[in-house]
């Protein structure tokens, strides 16, 4: 079943549906992206974004293996050009091409090489890698992992800031992950969450999804013996085909427009209007072409099979059932599958009456899926759990930088200046004490709000003048201290050119008139505590020789 699990490829920039119509073409994406000489601005995809569209545009046609073809092909040219980005989308298109062919071993692979190559602040692509990784392991039967894996890109995607791109990709990718594990409900809310968000190419895809979800949903409580829940699921099945067939139609695509009406058609059969499903599957079948990966694929022959076997054609529906059985077990689908040998086992009754082996087989086969459903409320309680520790967690985390924060300037403070000190190691350390000149004066000339501006304004300098590794603290007051490992030459140069930036910052734009300088205390030490008392008699000589310069402290007893 064709997955958009992640929209890319349905930028306003896509590639036009000539784009993938033979190797020729692909040859001409690739020249075409290797020509442009242009300098443009990368965002949130690559220089070579192209070749991911194609190639993700081969996947949702539902031609997976020329999906992981393309995909294996243009990393190579991605990574030689450096285009992390774009390797990552091929890396990613790969696994959910490999999982709709039912292969979850090698998508677990990928998936995990996806992971080998994410920062652990990377959100977005942490969740969406996770997400996948948790259906891939959800479908290998690795269901531990498949949990610690969702419940993390669940989290992850909660925190992807929305109006982005990657906020719409995320939160699908984990849409479709808690739809594997059967928490529709959860599914269904996250996709509709996001179902307006985007262009027109985005939302077409997530309405396919949803109406995908909601056939799915259908035909488990079917299985699970939930009759009227599941009429109310087909109902809102035949709903969003709907939907999607006119999304579709606008677009001008036509086979997703045929594909949405044979999810009405079957719709239609489970209400009990088999005529009316075979007649609309008959009218659009030979428009989009009947992959295994497809979903619509199965669900047309199960449409006619039914309608076959309404005609007392037994031998039709027996050989529509089986192409879908063999079909269905080649790509992993389960419970699909189990939906087509259910109803092959009608047709044998049918044809030749009532057996205790079939009642028994479907006593077997819906008691299996049952449990399976039955454990849907431990799966979604053991998600509220994790969620909380990881509400709690980042309470504590947060409740631990404020103690350790300046409020005013989102500095450390004297607290993290302890906890800083404790953690260093390497030797020799400098430190560069600031204090603002003649401050009291500023909020007595002006007001304390603007002697407050003129601190955030110092604290922003001093983070964008520091490296990873700097400690940079408000000491209290006017004071602002800096730790680092730089040699004293180096260090020298830093607090000079401090200096400089923050006398000629535009204070006239915090009040009238305003001049700000700083007098800076430099000192080197074996210790921290050592390179602070340097870099204070440093501080008192500046202030004596004038303010508004550095001072070099002895480094006596350093």
């Amino acid at each position: 079943m064709v997955r958009a699990a992640d929209l890319h490829g349905t930028k306003p920039s896509r590639p036009a549906a000539g784009c993938r119509k033979g190797e020729e073409d692909d040859q001409v994406v690739v020249r075409t992206v290797m020509s442009e000489t242009q300098l443009v601005q990368v965002g949130e995809f690559g220089v070579f974004d192209a070749v991911s569209d194609v190639a993700h545009g081969y996947y949702i046609d539902g031609d997976s293996q020329r999906a992981i073809d393309a995909a294996r092909q243009w990393r190579s040219l991605a990574a030689a050009a450096g285009d992390r980005t774009t390797w990552r989308y091929l890396l990613y298109t790969e696994a959910i091409a490999q999982l709709v062919l039912g292969d979850p071993g090698q998508s677990i692979d990928v998936c995990r090489r996806l992971l080998g190559d994410l920062e652990h602040d990377e959100t977005v692509w942490r969740a969406k890698a996770l997400a996948m990784l948790s259906e891939a392991c959800t479908r290998a039967g690795l269901h531990g992992e498949a949990m610690t894996a969702i419940a993390e890109a669940e989290w992850l995607a909660s925190q992807v800031t929305p109006g982005i791109y990657g906020y719409l990709s995320a939160n699908m990718a984990v849409a479709l992950a808690l739809e594997s594990i059967a928490l529709f409900e959860h599914a269904d809310a996250r996709l509709l969450s996001i179902a307006r968000l985007g262009d027109p190419h985005h939302r077409l895809l997530l309405v396919h999804e949803s109406t995908q979800l909601a056939a799915t949903w259908a035909a488990w409580l079917m299985r699970v013996g939930r009759p009227a829940l599941a009429r109310e699921r087909l109902v809102l099945t035949a709903e969003r085909a709907l939907l999607l067939e006119e999304l579709a139609s606008a677009l001008g695509e036509t086979a997703m427009a045929a594909r949405a009406r044979v999810f009405g058609a079957w719709a239609s059969v489970g209400l009990g209007e088999v005529g009316l499903g075979v007649a609309r599957v008959r009218a659009c079948a030979a428009v989009f072409e009947h992959r295994p990966e497809l979903l619509e694929t199965h669900l047309t022959r199960l449409v006619l099979a039914a309608g076959a076997s309404a005609d007392g054609s037994d031998a039709e529906a027996r050989k529509h059932l089986e192409t879908a059985i063999e079909a269905l077990r080649e790509v992993g689908r389960e419970m699909w599958l189990s939906v087509a040998m259910e109803q092959l086992a009608q047709v044998e009754v049918a044809a030749h009456g009532p057996h205790p082996a079939v009642d028994l087989w479907s006593q077997m086969a819906r008691a299996a899926l049952e449990q399976v459903w039955s454990e849907r409320e431990g799966r979604f309680a053991a998600l509220q759990d994790r969620d909380a520790v990881r509400r709690l967690t980042a309470a504590a985390d947060r409740m631990g930088r404020d103690a350790e924060e300046d409020p005013l300037t989102g500095l450390g403070n004297r607290r993290l200046l302890a906890a800083a000190i404790g953690r260093m190691t390497a030797t020799p350390v400098c430190a560069l004490f600031l204090d603002i000149d003649t401050f009291k004066q500023i909020n007595d000339d002006y007001n304390h709000d603007t002697g407050d501006q003129v601190l955030r304004r110092i604290a922003t300098v001093l983070r964008e003048s520091s490296r990873a590794g700097d400690v940079i603290v408000r000491n209290g007051g006017d004071e602002f201290l800096v730790l680092n490992h730089a040699d004293q030459a180096a260090a020298a140069s830093v607090a000079e050119r401090l200096r400089l930036t923050i006398a000629g910052q535009p204070w006239d734009e915090v009040a009238d008139g305003l001049r700000v300088s700083v007098s800076i205390g430099l000192g080197h030490g074996l210790t921290p505590e050592g390179a602070i008392a340097a870099a204070d008699r440093g501080l008192a000589l500046a202030k004596r020789g004038g303010r508004n310069r550095v001072g070099t402290g002895s480094f006596d007893d350093a």
